[in-house]
């Protein structure tokens, strides 16, 4: 029967245990026909459903076949189709579904809008007894209890009619337990077997809602589910199948029972989960197989085996068919193919490896070799070394090519030079190339001034070491070894003509001729006035005489003139000349009266060049005397004066005058005839030109005057140092300028500026300059900077030299110091090569770096970093193992460069060596007998056989 509800005028589509209802037509046509049987099935039908009448009548009509069908379609109608309708129950339940756990509180209510004559609940726990005058009544109950409970809401609608609605009721019981377990298995596991894990969930209800999870780690791997309407607690197991691998060793299993009792259940649903069931993976070797380069005294056992395997395995050796122990500790001899097998009680497996023994370059290689120039250098000069080494020839600390065809060139001391990447070796080798004389070209001709010393030289190769001897005029002059000179003292005219020098050895010998040449030097020279004789007289000119007997050489004379051993004139004459010659020079003078008694000399210097140093004959000196109408003193003779500040000097006299005064730009003093001294005065001197002079005169027709020196200065108003074209650090090798500017100084010829750096004086520069006024002026300084200049400080100084009529000291001004910053690439600070730690122990590397900017330094091994560190950085390796021996690589690097330091570590077996044990285990037993021998002796003293008599019979013995 099918009940609908009071919805008039809807069309529904009605459905059939979750279908919709459609009619099929299927024909029967047997087993020999197709299989399944073949069906036409309509389109799904519409119901409208109305109130009344009470009977419905329903037909289907069959479906269109389309256009390339018959037409019109043909149709099969049905028997009419009769539905009952019933009135409507009009009971609303809230809540419509309850879901408790077992032994907790449950009520629903029931409620309605529709008149009654009564309504309650029916329950097997409960119940509530029928009320007319309710429109909600409420079923409760305080435990919930009983697993098969329906209760339902009931009304009777008139005395006829009862309609009820079922409340959906669902108890439930979380597991008691969730446990794992293995199905027939028990300890580890072996790669690839299949096993089965088993869940177990104990007293739950109902199972129908239990899903089981299963995790490996926090990953799911499963879910399962059970169709069970028991509603009652039951125990329900839940397996898995795995087939572990090497990856799962160590992993944890759970599972996890969940009660999924929809959104009616409690959030989030009830979950128990079990311990986690640790699985044991066994698994037979498995190598990954590499070559090694270890160390030579390296044992087997050290070599880094990469190896996987459970439960444990041992290693074996073998070289060829023999087999090896593991402790054999590695010669240079023993590289070569070997294999090793990792066997446990899975299984096992063997590599092939082929270990190449490294060791440091060793030499082959004799101390000394000869042989004739112009032969193949054959020498049996061999380096073992794994990996090769790189080997280079040095020679006086320069790097050379290794000889090949000797020449005498390749004579001496050589350097052979084998590194690789575990250490250093050097071998000194000695090549001595046999050849016959040679000597040195040079002059044919020898020129010496008679009286002077000359030597002629005669230098010769060979080896061995040539004779040499000297002859003149066929005889013997001297014999002496690889250079001989011959030196003639005090030569002769008898001493020219030609010498010869003569080099033998065993191999030869050679011949060279000299031609010395004796030649003659000026007779004298004389100084002397020309056309006058007796006192000079002041501002007048004279001319002095120069007179030079017998030059031989005239382009090499040089005529110097001095007056009081000033130089005031010199001439040198460059005409040649064949035979000696006499010379006249001559020197123009005009005296002053400061001039008179000075002594003028003359001097003839002959340049020899390289033959010695210059022949100097020098003449007589000649005293003059300087007579002056005007005689006046100035006191000072000379004024220094700070621009600005006061000046004076006075003039005097001691003879009769007509008038005398001083005529000057600023302060000129107006001539008086009653005075013997007249002084010129300034309060401030401004006038850079100033030229003040003082003048007397003897008669109405004569004047003299007598200029006073003044030298007006000023100190600079400002020193300062820069760089030129150039800010921030400098590069260490670069070439900068560096410029000191002085402003405002007067006068510029007598500044000099100093260069300082730190404290040390550097440079100096003086400047060529007549102006007087105050002027700028710059000095330059050009630097190189070394690392070891950075953070230097440098400053410049400009000090005026006014002689000894200015300031003492005198004025100086300082610019501030200019602070330099140096940058240059890394420098690793040298240090071991090869570090040494016995297993186990902790061991420190360091590698210290200096540059600017500072350094980063990284540590390298097996191509791995291991720390980054500023300038100073140690690895530290903790409990040293086999593994950890090797190259280390220290690489400081910053923006100019990097540099790169290897230390190689050398891991040793902790356990001391038999024969040390056994030498140990020896001296401690001799120490014991020794000891023993000692006590027997000791004893054997103490306890002797003794006869004691007493000499008088009348002794009695008593005892103690």
């Amino acid at each position: 029967m099918l009940l609908f509800p009071k919805l008039a005028g809807l069309v529904l589509i009605v459905l059939i245990n979750g279908e919709t209802p459609d009619s099929t037509v299927g024909q029967t046509v047997g087993p020999d026909g197709p299989q399944p049987p073949p069906t036409v099935t309509s389109d799904p039908l519409d119901i409208t459903v109305h109130e009344t009448p009470d009977r419905v009548s329903i037909s289907t009509v069959g479906q269109t076949v389309g256009p390339d069908g018959p037409q019109p379609p043909p149709t099969v109608t049905s028997d009419p189709l009769d539905t009952t309708v019933q009135a409507p129950c009009i009971l609303t339940l809230q809540p419509p579904k309850v879901v408790v756990k077992y032994g907790d509180k449950a009520s629903a209510n029931c409620s309605t809008t529709t008149d009654h004559i009564g309504m309650g609940w029916e329950a097997s726990q409960g119940p509530v007894d029928m009320k007319d005058d309710v429109q909600l009544i409420t079923w409760s109950v305080d435990s919930l209890v009983e697993w098969g409970i329906k209760p339902f809401c009931f009304m009777n609608p008139n005395p006829d009619k009862q309609c009820k609605v079922h409340l959906n009721v669902t108890i439930y019981k979380t597991p008691e337990s969730v446990s794992i377990s293995t199905v027939n298995h028990t300890g580890p596991m072996i790669e690839g077997g299949q096993y089965e894990l088993q869940c177990d969930i104990q007293n739950v209800a109902p199972a129908e809602l239990l899903t089981v999870s299963w995790f490996k780690g926090d990953t799911l791997v499963n879910k399962e589910t059970f169709a069970n309407s028991i509603k009652t607690p039951v125990n329900r197991s839940a397996t898995l199948q795995i087939s572990p691998s090497r990856a799962d060793d160590g992993a944890q299993y759970r599972c996890e029972a969940e009660l999924d009792l929809g959104p009616e259940g409690p959030q989030p649903p009830p979950t128990v989960t079990s311990d986690p069931l640790n699985i044991t993976v066994h698994y037979k070797p498995v190598i990954d197989c590499s070559n090694w380069t270890p160390l030579i005294n390296t044992s087997l056992d050290s070599f880094p085996f990469a190896v996987m395997g459970k439960p444990q395995w041992r290693t074996k050796w073998h070289q060829g068919t023999s087999r090896i122990p593991s402790t054999k500790r590695l010669s240079k001899k023993d590289s070569g193919q070997y294999s090793y097998c990792a066997s446990n009680k899975i299984g096992s497996e063997c590599c092939a490896t082929n270990i190449t023994v490294e060791y440091g370059p060793e030499f082959d290689c004799p101390s000394e070799y000869e042989s004739r120039e112009h032969t193949l250098f054959l020498a049996n000069c061999n380096v073992t070394a794994s990996p090769e080494a790189d080997v280079s020839w040095s020679r006086d600390g320069r790097n050379v090519e290794r000889p090949h065809n000797l020449t005498r060139r390749d004579n001496g001391l050589y350097k052979v030079t084998a590194q690789n990447k575990h250490g250093t070796e050097h071998h000194v080798l000695t090549i001595n190339v046999l050849y016959g004389p040679e000597i040195e070209s040079g002059d044919e001709s020898v020129e010496v001034y008679e009286g002077r010393d000359v030597t002629l030289s005669c230098t010769t190769e060979g080896n061995p070491e040539p004779e040499v001897k000297w002859s003149f005029n066929n005889q013997s002059k001297t014999t002496g070894g690889r250079q001989t000179t011959l030196t003639i003292s005090g030569a002769t005219p008898a001493d020219g003509g030609e010498y010869t020098c003569t080099a033998t050895n065993t191999f030869g010998s050679q011949t060279k001729r000299i031609f010395l040449v004796v030649k003659e030097i000026p007779d004298r020279v004389s100084i002397s006035f020309v056309n006058h004789n007796g006192q000079m007289t002041e501002d007048e000119p004279y001319e002095l005489q120069c007179d030079i007997q017998k030059v031989s050489l005239l382009e090499s004379l040089t005529v110097n003139w001095f007056k009081e051993g000033t130089l005031v004139k010199s001439k040198t004459f460059t005409k040649p000349t064949k035979t000696p010659e006499n010379v006249l020079d001559m020197l123009q003078i005009t005296p002053s009266i400061n001039d008179n008694g000075a002594h003028y000399r003359c001097e003839a210097k002959l340049d020899l060049g390289t033959d010695g140093p210059p022949l100097t004959v020098t003449s007589d000196a000649l005293r003059i005397t300087v007579q002056s109408p005007c005689i006046l003193t100035l006191q000072p003779p000379k004024v220094v004066v700070k621009y600005g500040d006061k000046a004076s000097a006075n003039c005097s006299t001691n003879t009769d005058h007509i008038g005398m005064g001083w005529e000057a730009s600023q302060g000129p003093v107006d001539m008086k005839d009653d005075v013997q001294l007249i002084t010129w005065s300034v309060d401030s001197l401004v006038d850079w030109g100033m030229k003040p002079f003082c003048f007397m005169n003897p008669n109405p027709d004569q004047q003299c005057k007598v200029h006073l020196n003044v030298t007006i200065y000023k100190t600079p108003e400002s020193v300062s140092i820069s760089t030129v074209n150039h800010t921030g650090p400098m590069i260490e090798g670069g070439q900068y300028e560096l410029q000191c500017d002085i402003q405002n100084v007067a006068p510029a010829e007598f500044l000099t500026v100093s260069w300082f750096k730190g404290d040390t004086l550097v440079n100096k520069e003086t400047f060529a300059n007549l102006i007087k006024t105050p002027v700028n002026r710059s000095s330059t300084l050009q630097i190189s900077p070394s690392r070891a200049d950075d953070g230097g400080q440098y400053r410049c100084e400009a000090e005026l030299d006014l002689g000894p009529e200015g300031p003492q000291p005198p004025p100086t001004v300082t610019s501030d110091h200019l602070n330099i910053t140096v940058h240059y690439g890394p420098e690793i600070e040298s240090g071991d090569e090869s570090v040494e730690v016995y297993e186990g122990r902790d061991v420190t590397l360091p590698c210290t770096a200096e540059g600017n900017p500072e350094p980063e330094v990284k540590w390298s091994f097996n191509n791995q970093s291991k720390t980054t560190g500023g300038r100073q950085t140690t690895l530290t390796i903790s409990g040293a193992t086999p593994a950890d021996g090797g190259e280390y690589t220290c690489t400081a690097t910053n923006t100019f460069g990097s540099q790169t330091r290897r230390v190689f570590l050398v891991v040793k077996d902790d356990r001391p060596p038999l024969p040390l044990i056994i030498s140990i285990s020896l001296i401690i037993l001799l120490i014991v007998i020794f000891i023993i021998c000692i006590i027997i002796c000791k004893k054997k003293k103490q306890s002797g056989k003794y006869d004691v008599q007493p000499n008088d019979k009348g002794l009695q013995m008593m005892l103690l």
